[in-house]
């Protein structure tokens, strides 16, 4: 879909592929890695979010690893990301809390 004026073929090809690689990635492991990176923004002054990008990720992995879960297959890389971010996010926050 173009910003701008009608969309060409290629637009649509692109919202297609795009559209068909979040269809294969866990949902879960998808809202880690936006809980993660949004806890990563703000250095961890809130811990919620940190900490549920962590159980998400958990259970993103624990789903993706037994296969047997109709639906996607894919988003490992996804929820390693969420949780490492918000783990470090989390860190970051205890070193900034010590010293306050």
């Amino acid at each position: 879909m173009a910003l701008f004026g009608r969309p060409s073929e290629q637009d649509e090809a692109r919202a297609a592929a795009y559209r068909d690689w979040l269809l294969r990635r866990n949902p879960y492991a998808i809202a880690s890695t936006v809980l993660g990176v949004f806890s990563l923004t703000h250095l961890g002054a809130l811990w919620v979010d940190g900490f549920a990008a962590i159980v998400l990720g958990v259970i993103a992995l624990r789903q993706l690893s037994r296969g047997d879960v109709a639906g996607p297959t894919e988003g490992r890389g996804l929820a390693w990301l969420g949780m490492v971010t918000a783990a470090l996010s989390i860190c970051i926050a205890i070193v900034l809390y010590q010293w306050a």
